[in-house]
């Protein structure tokens, strides 16, 4: 038995210092599992925070490569005018040159002012449809891509009216007192029967009924299309009121 205990001290540990030595040891494993994980916890906002940034930054420097000039807005265009030459109005960044394009080349340019408006006079058109849009150059000299493209139509043409009943000079007797007034208009107008508004129907056909006295009674109809262009019609006839 002593030689034993002997050669145990010389030769290697006993067994329960060796217990104890890898209890510490894993006692240190456990303890830096636990310490790496409220790491992570405590510090994970801040390694965020700061690959955000990174990444932020990365993408700012991306953008500010790839960002264009931002196109002019022309603000206000007609669908339709009867004017050969009209004005135009917009807005984009202080300073910049406006160019407008009408129905394919280039035809004016401007500066936009401190308010970031611009301006074009008598812009000239051609009759029919009319293509327009406007392109932005900055102090660099960079132009930006085409704004919205508007189209106007040129129409310097009177409505044409025609009234189908009553006709002019003729009679109309009833009971009513009335006389209903049809007719058509050859494209979308605001229509007028003696002063009176009267709804168009999507035919371009109207009617009205028209309180009427014996005797002779004027029919004045006015009708005014999109662009603006005016017409007149007006006929007689005589009301007899029967029995």
């Amino acid at each position: 038995m002593v030689t034993k205990k002997y050669r145990s001290k010389q030769f290697g540990q006993s067994e329960e210092e060796l217990s104890k030595k890898l209890i510490k040891i894993m006692l240190g494993i456990i303890g830096l599992i636990v310490f790496v994980i409220l790491a992570l916890f405590v510090f994970a906002p801040t390694f965020g925070s700061a690959f955000g940034l990174l990444s932020k930054n990365r993408n700012a420097k991306e953008e500010a490569v790839t960002v264009r000039i931002r196109p002019p807005t022309l603000t206000n265009v007609p669908a339709s005018t009867k004017d050969t030459k009209i004005n135009l109005a917009g807005y984009a960044n202080e300073g910049e040159t406006i160019k407008l394009f009408v129905n394919g080349p280039e035809v004016a340019q401007t500066t936009t002012g401190a308010d970031g408006i611009f301006n074009f006079i008598s812009i000239e058109l051609i009759k029919g449809r009319n293509t327009i849009f406007a392109k932005a150059i900055n102090a660099k000299n960079e132009e930006s891509g085409a704004g919205e493209t508007f189209t106007i139509l040129l129409d310097t043409e009177q409505p044409k009216i025609e009234i189908t009943f009553p006709k002019d000079e003729s009679t109309v007797r009833n009971l009513d007192k009335r006389i209903t007034i049809t007719g058509t208009i050859n494209e979308k107008a605001t229509l007028k029967i003696n002063g009176r508004m009267v709804i168009q129907k999507p035919d371009l056909s109207f009617e009205y009924t028209l309180g009427v006295k014996s005797g002779d009674v004027e029919i004045k109809v006015e009708a005014t299309d999109e662009a603006g262009n005016t017409n007149e019609e007006t006929i007689t006839v005589k009301y007899q009121e029967t029995s």
